[in-house]
């Protein structure tokens, strides 16, 4: 006998922060996102499956995004910005974060 499980209700801030995240994924292989480049790199993907930590950035002392919050990936001591945002506030760079997090654990992948 199987036991249905009901369709667990999704906040309107996740449905669209799975959206936010969703755009940058890479459907390769579960775990990767878009991020900036940096120096002459012409693009650049990170697999967050791999990294230390996520965490949500305010950017006030950054030039390209000031006073903005965004969303970056550890790897050791490098930091890598992924590729959604900038956000005007703290909330949404989370719920991006979180869903980005999501994306890449899930079971099937995708």
């Amino acid at each position: 006998m199987t036991h249905a499980q009901p369709d667990i209700p999704v906040p309107e801030e996740m449905q669209w922060a799975l959206s936010e995240a969703g755009k940058e994924a890479v459907a390769v292989a579960p775990g990767w996102f878009r991020a900036w480049p940096s120096g002459d790199e012409k693009w650049s993907v990170v697999n967050l499956r791999a990294a230390t930590q996520v965490i949500v950035n305010h950017s006030r002392e950054d030039d390209r995004h000031p006073n903005s919050w965004t969303v970056r990936a550890l790897f050791g001591d490098k930091a890598v910005e992924l590729r959604v945002g900038p956000y005007d506030n703290k909330a949404q760079a989370i719920w991006v974060a979180h869903a980005a997090l999501s994306l890449a654990f899930r079971e099937n992948g995708g």
